[in-house]
């Protein structure tokens, strides 16, 4: 165990700094026992767990990529250290069977939902049938599940569930691309921000530090859902594409021959779309051009990326699915979920965590830039029965929602300003009760007012003026999001900083 004396001297933070970590529970707080001889005359000691530098060590790291102390704590939380997965405890299936699969894989392998179930129609469309090699990896980077093509194939056979998969990728022949391949792991978990001490939990120390390094000097993967390497032919398997796809729960990799699209096959044919009910949030940055003409190229792009980052996160964590997105607009979309959660509050708490997120982004900048400008996204929401679908090819193809709905958003958003959030009457009619009664919206008054008109609407032309929309949707009833309350949940508007 250690003292407090102990972590500020071998981590170099102030005794301030380690008083604020463990007032938001970044760092448990010390037990109090009596002093030891070597305390002198301290009435009582604290005294801290002996991983307590380890965790100071990566709060200090994910500081300098830019995270704030809230992020930071979500991912503890979302990261705990455990003694084993809890996958751990799944039932391992005879070798003639197939492995029992997780919620997340069954939505991905399964050609059709069962009867009853509610499927998630976007991951029915990516990889709706893994014929080739495919496993399933939590944020641990630990197995939760793999098809029968994966059981049987030579650099996958010898992977076992609730194990690290790089202790199976680690056996491979380096003629066979294990480099690459441990590359792409490694990339895609610091992408997902994976803590070394919990990837490498489990293998040998030589393993570890080997791991440990490259992890540290592998690039991390960008923000796109699929990411892939080419794999040479060896040991009897010709060049092969290793596919990795994110999804909320975990990390899909499947291999497929290198050749296999030369011809146009019904595996790789886009999906058929699908009409399923949406709700859609469109985001797009205020004032891009003027920011383009105030920063340089670096920094607006450097922006971008900041955006888009902290964007995706909330998104991702409220169950949404990011959509197409041209630099300053973005586009996310929420479905039904098959836990019964509701999609409508999903998209609106995302919403709400973007405007704070941006005001956190907006402070930094302005720090940085000793300028006023407040940086905002204008959003639009709105529902519908909406046609899903992908264009391009099967797994780069480009998910899309075309209908009216994801019209009614864009102009939503092209008529907000300084960060409102504006809503339709249809989405809030939708709301469960309980949901609605945890809602405000109005609209503000048009003599400028700072007292609006609660829970009332407001034709869309009317809330853009002196901007002008099209006519289509000039007279639709809409109404600015005001406040969500977050009951009993840490999911508010002041977590997203």
């Amino acid at each position: 165990m250690l003292t407090s004396k102990e972590i500020i001297e071998r981590t170099g933070i102030s005794r301030a700094t380690l008083n604020n970590y463990i007032a938001s529970g970044l760092v448990p707080r010390p037990q109090v026992l009596p002093p030891g001889p070597q305390d002198g005359a301290a009435p009582r000691i604290g005294y801290f767990p002996d991983d307590t530098i380890a965790r100071v060590e990566s709060i200090q790291r994910l500081k300098q990529q830019g995270w704030s102390i809230t992020r930071i704590a979500e991912h503890f939380a979302a990261h705990p250290p455990v003694a084993a997965p809890s996958v751990a405890a799944a039932p391992v299936p005879a070798p003639a069977q197939q492995a029992e699969i997780p919620a997340a894989a069954a939505r991905v392998a399964a050609p059709a939902p069962a009867p009853g179930v509610e499927a998630d129609p976007t991951l029915r469309m990516w990889l709706a049938n893994a014929r080739h090699p495919a496993y399933l990896v939590n944020d641990a980077f630990r197995l939760v599940w793999r098809n029968e093509a994966a059981r049987n194939d030579p650099a996958t056979a010898n992977a076992t569930l609730a194990t690290s998969i790089f202790a199976t990728l680690l056996q491979l022949d380096a003629a066979a691309g294990r480099d690459a391949l441990l590359r792409l792991h490694l990339a895609i978990a610091r992408a997902r921000s994976a803590a070394p001490a919990d990837l490498f939990r489990g293998l040998d120390a030589q393993q570890a530090a080997r791991l440990e390094a490259l992890y540290r000097n592998v690039g991390q993967a960008d923000d796109a859902l699929v990411a892939q390497v080419q794999l040479p032919a060896a040991g009897g398997q010709p060049a092969r594409l290793a596919y990795a796809v994110q999804f909320r729960e975990g990390v899909l990799f499947a291999y497929a021959p290198a050749d296999a699209g030369t011809a146009r096959t019904e595996a790789q044919a886009p999906a058929a779309p699908v009409l399923t009910p949406v709700a859609i949030v469109v985001t797009s940055l205020q004032d891009a051009a003027g920011l383009w003409v105030k920063l340089t190229a670096q920094e607006y792009f450097e922006l971008l990326n900041e955006v888009g980052v902290e964007l995706d996160r909330i998104f991702r964590q409220n169950h949404g699915q990011p959509g197409r997105a041209a630099g300053e607009v973005l586009v996310c979309y929420f479905l039904p979920q098959g836990d019964g959660g509701s999609y409508f509050w999903n998209a609106l708490a995302a919403a709400q965590q973007t405007r704070a997120a941006m005001r956190q982004v907006s402070r930094r900048w302005q720090a940085r830039k000793s300028w006023d400008v407040e940086l905002c996204m204008n959003i639009g929401i709105d529902e519908g029965q909406e046609w899903m679908g992908t264009l391009g090819s099967q797994g780069a193809g480009e998910l899309r929602v075309l209908g009216d709905a994801a019209e009614r958003a864009a102009q939503m958003s092209r008529a907000s300003r300084m960060g409102a959030v504006l809503l339709t009457r249809s989405l809030v009619g939708k709301l469960a009760v309980a949901d609605r009664q945890r809602l405000t919206y109005g609209v503000r008054r048009l003599d400028g007012s700072d007292s609006p008109l609660l829970f009332t609407f407001a034709r869309l032309a009317d809330l853009a003026a002196p901007t002008t929309v099209p006519a289509p949707v000039a007279d639709l009833a809409v109404a600015e999001l005001l406040d969500l309350n977050f009951p009993n949940t840490n999911t508010g508007p002041g977590s997203a900083g």
